[in-house]
């Protein structure tokens, strides 16, 4: 048997991190996702999720009334109207 041993923990990590957030997004099935949830689901990158959510096209909720100021929400039908609406 050979004796295999990881030598690259940082490159590890990444890849197990990666993997949990695409089962976590992908199989969980959320009705509201966070900010980094919901720019996965709808496969765009930080700036042009950013551009939409500004422009109006993708609609955030914000918990600021209630003193959560920095929980923001997104819903799936939501996006995935956005989407479509493109």
């Amino acid at each position: 048997m050979t004796n295999n041993i990881v030598t690259d923990y940082p490159a590890l990590v990444e890849a197990v991190l990666s993997i949990s957030d695409k089962l976590d997004i992908q199989d969980n099935g959320r009705q509201w996702m966070n900010k980094q949830q919901a720019q996965a689901y709808v496969n765009l990158g930080k700036q042009s999720f950013k551009k939409l959510v500004d422009d109006g096209v993708i609609k955030v909720h914000s918990l600021d009334e209630h003193g959560l100021a920095r929980l923001e929400r997104y819903n799936r039908d939501e996006l995935d109207e956005a989407m479509k609406s493109l």
